[in-house]
């Protein structure tokens, strides 16, 4: 009864400490929503950005919807390849837990939706949190591969104007070397995932000059954070995994297309590229749930770097973060009438598995 009494009390301390941290991002991730807020919307004249968005046609905007609840789906079979190596899945609950996650994050900070979707999909099939979790992240590091080539192509394939040579010079230098660097962090992290020691010891010839128990740190961190990921060994399962990346953010790249037929606007296809990688900028900085604020200012510039005035801009910026922030919402809402595990338990599992991933089972 005391193991059960102290177990109890851990956890009810790991919550409350969380929740300490979890309401410090919070204020700050507001005030920095709000200076990109103010930043979006000043010299804009309002009463023509709202024209504009009332003038959107509702048919292309009905469309985009339905493409945002097929980008779900997409990740959802994509998912089910990166869990194959810890058991088969059924589709439904790999859906739901995604529609859940995703609502989550737009409602609470720190991404704790990414936690809530771990947690509700090892409950819903009976497998470690923690392992789930861990496919999560090798989802992110796929993603994170694709966008840095969607922002390669779009570098490249847009024609700067001849005063911008040496800046377009620069970011595509700059690219190159993100997707470079990125690869290499890739094969550290399954290096070390399969081949721990020799890998663990070469980080520490690199950083031999930080401080031996800063050193230990990093390297303690590195190596559970590898031994979570969760890897195919087989080839043709990873090469699946990269076309459903590549598929999925194709979809968003057709979406910026349609937001820009919905409003009127003419921008050649390659532009989608440049917005989507600034509109991904903007989902990276901290800021309130929803990255209200942050994905408007950086959306809105990506807009106009092809020459759309600010107010047409920042009218694309909300109508895509509305559908997307919305939609969402609603599609976690349904998804959670339909389970049978009190969403409040589920973030507080969620909090705990975010402190550390192996303190919550499915079970």
């Amino acid at each position: 009864m005391s193991n059960r009494q102290d177990n109890y009390l851990n956890l009810v301390k790991k919550i409350s400490e969380l929740n300490k941290i979890i309401n410090w991002k919070l204020w700050s991730g507001l005030l920095i929503s709000a200076l990109f807020l103010y930043l979006a919307f000043r010299k804009v004249d309002l009463v023509q950005t709202w024209t504009m968005i009332r003038s959107a046609n509702l048919f292309i905007l009905y469309f985009v919807i339905l493409l945002t609840f097929f980008q779900f789906v997409i990740r959802a079979w994509r998912w089910k390849i990166l869990l194959e190596p810890i058991q088969k899945t059924g589709f439904s609950n790999r859906l739901s837990s995604t529609l859940i996650g995703f609502a989550a994050n737009c409602i609470f900070p720190a991404r704790l939706g990414e936690f809530i979707r771990a947690n509700y999909l090892g409950h819903s099939e009976n497998i470690s949190g923690g392992s789930a979790f861990g496919t999560i992240v090798v989802e992110r590091l796929f993603d994170g591969y694709t966008l840095l080539l969607v922002l390669l192509i779009g570098l490249i394939g847009t024609t700067f104007p001849s005063e911008w040579h040496f800046i377009s010079t620069s970011l595509r230098g700059a690219g190159f070397l993100l997707l470079f660097l990125y690869s290499l962090l890739i094969i550290f992290l399954v290096g070390v995932r399969y081949k721990a020691t020799p890998f663990l010891k070469l980080l520490e010839r690199l950083l031999f000059f930080l401080p031996t128990p800063f050193l230990n740190k990093i390297i303690n961190t590195v190596r559970n954070f590898s031994m979570g990921l969760v890897l195919s060994r087989n080839p043709y399962r990873l090469i699946q995994v990269v076309f459903y990346s590549f598929f999925l953010w194709f979809t968003s790249l057709y979406q910026i297309q349609l937001i820009e037929q919905a409003l009127g606007l003419s921008l050649p296809f390659i532009a989608c590229f440049l917005i989507l990688s600034m509109a991904t900028f903007g989902v990276i900085i901290p800021s309130a749930p929803g990255f209200i604020g942050t994905f408007h200012l950086s959306v809105q510039y990506g807009f106009m770097f092809y020459g759309i005035g600010r107010e047409e801009a920042l009218s694309a910026a909300i109508v895509w973060h509305s559908i997307l922030f919305f939609s969402t919402i609603i599609f976690g809402f349904v998804s959670i009438l339909f389970i049978h595990i009190p969403f409040g338990r589920l973030r507080k599992e969620a909090i705990v598995l975010k402190k550390g991933p192996a303190n919550i089972n499915g079970s």
